[in-house]
């Protein structure tokens, strides 16, 4: 039997975003798709439990009884708190992308992006400075290195000349618990009755500035001078650039056509996802890009800026543009909303794709991986 120690003690529940989707849904993979030689057990802080009551039930959990606001706290609790309860595990798994200086066992670590060795005028000065010392240790330390596309684990090569052979793409995969088959109807949820019988364009993200929402919203403004009924729906946690984005959607003038909801339920974005013709992802920095994978299986035609990991993802099956021609973004967008064959194409090879990333293909890489680690 391999002990696996799972370390999510660096994950604060609906503040981490895409990081935390990413291991939570991998985990509920594996217990879905559950090994027989594996044993996980999760470390992690106490509002572990509320937000994610079925990771704790399934698996024996360690819980580190802080909040997880201050990091320095954190950081302190890995280095004993952790290392005290990994010392009889045969292998402990970061999924936070570092790994503390005290490890008693061997290490796997994910690097879920370079983005503060790519764009670093996005981070401050503390953050900078810290991954420029951590990133490079944790991938010393570790025998293996995760990421979840192929193109980070590019990234990492050209950085910090990492051993490619170390690197093993571990991808993202969508919600298991969702079932197959769409809702009865969004329209018949009452969930968004003002958006009933228009043109959706969807786009979750929060508003970070490398989610270019900017372009989104000219190629809308755009479009919406024919197509009164469009309507361009933005899901996502206010970020650094929402002061920006309210203020180009005034400048645009397309106060009416956009319609602001922030941090939404997973059953609302499902019922969204059903009531939209179209998910656009303009964002210039991704590590994965789980909301087009999401589109893509269930069946939404996807437009995506042509960059970082989105055309890996994608996979050839959805439309990729420049990510700052907002009249590009408007040709493509509107091509898509005319509903001609090519569109029924795209969906379907967007479900094709999607399978490879299906639950149980995600579980196995990632228990192939712990048993090389631990072998």
């Amino acid at each position: 039997m391999i002990q696996i120690v799972a370390n999510l003690c660096w994950m604060v529940p609906g503040v981490v975003g895409g990081s935390e989707e990413y291991t939570t849904r991998l985990l509920r993979s594996v217990a879905a798709n559950q090994p027989p030689d594996i044993e996980v057990q999760i470390a992690g802080l106490r509002s572990l439990s509320r937000a994610h009551p079925d990771l704790v039930t399934t698996f024996e959990t360690s819980t580190l009884a802080i909040q997880g606001s201050r990091r320095a706290l954190r950081l302190a609790a890995e280095n004993s708190w952790l290392a005290a309860r990994s010392r009889r595990a045969d292998l402990v798994h970061h999924f936070g992308g570092h790994v503390p200086a005290v490890h008693p066992a061997s290490v796997v670590v994910t690097v879920h992006d370079t983005q503060p060795l790519d764009m670093p005028n996005n981070f401050s000065g503390v953050k900078r400075a810290y991954m420029a010392r951590m990133l490079p240790r944790s991938i010393a330390a570790a025998q293996v290195i995760c990421t979840p596309s192929e193109w980070v684990g590019s990234r990492l090569v050209d950085h910090l000349g990492v051993d490619a052979s170390k690197i093993k793409v571990v991808p993202s995969t969508w919600d298991d618990r969702t079932p197959a088959e769409p809702l009865t109807s969004a329209a018949n949820q009452g969930m968004f009755p003002e958006l009933i019988d228009r043109e959706i364009v969807l786009y979750p993200a929060v508003t970070h500035p490398h989610k270019n929402h900017t372009v989104l919203l000219e190629a809308v403004a755009r479009l919406s001078k024919s197509r009164p009924s469009l309507r361009l729906v933005l899901t996502g946690a206010p970020g650094r650039a929402q002061v920006d984005v309210a203020a180009a959607i005034a400048r645009l003038g397309v106060g009416d056509v956009v319609v602001q909801l922030g941090r939404v339920s997973h059953e609302k974005y499902r019922a969204l996802l059903e009531l939209s013709h179209i998910l656009a992802f303009p964002s210039v920095y991704e590590g994965f890009g789980l909301p087009v994978l999401e589109a893509m299986h269930w069946g939404k035609p996807v437009v995506a800026a042509d960059a970082t990991s989105l055309p890996e993802i994608l996979g050839g099956s959805g439309i990729l543009v420049d990510a700052h021609d907002g009249e590009a973004w408007a040709e493509a967008i509107e091509s898509v909303l005319v509903g001609s064959s090519d569109t029924t194409r795209m969906v379907a090879a967007g479900k094709a794709r999607s399978e490879a990333f299906r639950p149980r293909e995600s579980a196995r890489r990632l228990v192939d991986v712990w048993r090389d680690a631990a072998a």
